[in-house]
């Protein structure tokens, strides 16, 4: 599992991951995620080359949308392939991050978030 992180603007980064978000892939990004996340007010997450999340993955979202939340903030996820979607929606993420499909509405939503703060 690859990261690469990128500073958007204050408070406001993007994490792209490469690879899967399985026990091995969570293991090598988590506290470089969590790092990067808890410094932000507005994560946005590419999963757009990354084909499977397993429940250690989800629990990584999880975990950093819950504390982006305590802290007014929001973890907006998109790129998720369609089977790859259908898990996030399944276990719950979808109601602690948000969804989008591509880059253009995680920007959306990102502008959307600065404007309501």
């Amino acid at each position: 599992m690859n990261i690469e992180t990128h500073a958007l603007g204050p408070e406001q980064v993007l994490i792209v991951l490469d690879g899967r978000l399985d026990i091995a892939g969570t293991a090598e990004i988590e506290v470089a995620f969590s790092a990067v996340s808890s410094h932000a007010k507005a994560t946005l997450v590419d999963l757009s080359a990354t084909p499977f999340v397993a429940s250690i993955g989800i629990r990584l979202l999880i975990s950093n949308a819950k504390a982006l939340a305590r802290r007014g903030g929001r973890l907006i996820v998109f790129g998720a392939e369609p089977a790859v979607e259908k898990v996030l929606l399944t276990t719950g993420v979808g109601e602690l991050a948000t969804l989008v499909a591509t880059r253009a509405d995680a920007d959306a939503a990102l502008a959307a978030l600065a404007t309501a703060s």
